[in-house]
């Protein structure tokens, strides 16, 4: 059975004869007849009742013909279908995430980009940076967004925006009315941080030894909203990227950290021998202007 046969039948049953069928084929009847029949053979059963005045579809013939009109409605949209996909105009981007990123500029680029092409679905993930990046050469998501630039082969990463780093202090901590804070003024404090295995974190962990002193780490999390509950019922102060301050509880201030080479930039990483024709215009709607570009 094959697409050809197909079209042949649901001809001869729309004409109800063989000779108009052919007619309207524009071949003869003897090689549209034996097609018919080929198609009998293959599916064995009986399509037609011939007869002097013309083909009647029989039941087996009459099940066959819708189930026959979608294939071919199926076969015909699937050039279409793959060409919109190879354009970018339809498919499914799926997304890796840290969990702070939904703080910042991705929710409304996500509505969007939504906005922009409906016809493009999206998925979310969440993932540590490590994740992400084991994730993109597995072909699990498209694009992994984290406070991390990758180095390794075959991976690719922007920068989608600038952020800074914030320090959450709660209601009547003699360090709240600072306009702004460096990390020897938070050597004496205890910590509830981001995981110590995050690049910010880290990062943080590093230079506070470079400062002479150890941070003072009692509990560590992925959910910032956890951080700012700990903070505002005083059990410690907290590092944060400074986007989540529009989520901050009562009684939770977020002072700017001041020291050079530490932020919360956000990345971009994708690979670079398969991205999907949708992604550069999802980067341009995260990034502002002239901070991450993807290049085709």
């Amino acid at each position: 059975m094959n697409i050809r046969q197909l079209r042949y039948f649901i001809c001869v049953a729309e004409e109800a004869s063989f000779g108009r069928a052919a007619a309207k084929l524009h071949i003869s009847q003897p090689p549209l007849s034996q097609q018919i029949k080929a198609l009998e053979k293959d599916l064995q059963a009986e399509l037609f009742v011939r007869g002097r005045h013309g083909a009647r579809l029989t039941r087996a013939g009459q099940a066959l013909l819708d189930r026959a009109r979608a294939l071919i409605a199926d076969f015909e949209e699937l050039s279409p279908m793959v060409q919109r996909v190879a354009r970018g105009l339809e498919g499914t981007l799926y997304i890796g995430i840290i969990n702070s990123v939904m703080y910042g500029p991705l929710p409304s680029a996500l509505r969007t980009f939504s906005m922009e092409n409906p016809a493009i679905e999206w998925s979310l993930e969440e993932l540590l940076p490590h994740q992400q990046f084991e994730a993109l050469l597995h072909h699990r998501i498209d694009v992994g967004f984290s406070r991390h630039m990758s180095d390794m082969p075959g991976l690719s990463c922007v920068r989608v925006y600038c952020e800074g780093l914030a320090v959450a202090l709660p209601q009547g901590h003699p360090l709240g009315k600072a306009e702004r804070l460096t990390l020897k003024e938070l050597s004496d404090e205890p910590f509830v941080c981001m995981s110590t295995q995050s690049p910010v974190m880290d990062s943080i962990v590093q230079r506070c030894l470079q400062n002479q002193f150890q941070p003072h780490i009692i509990y560590e999390s992925a959910d910032p909203q956890t951080l700012l509950r700990l903070v505002q019922a005083q059990i410690g102060i907290s590092i944060l990227p400074q986007s989540v301050s529009g989520s901050a509880p009562e009684g939770v201030r977020l002072i700017p950290l001041c020291e050079e080479g530490l932020n919360a930039d956000l990345y971009a990483a994708y690979r670079t021998d398969d991205m999907p024709p949708s992604l550069p215009a999802f980067i341009d709607i995260m990034a502002p202007s002239g901070i991450g570009r993807v290049q085709l």
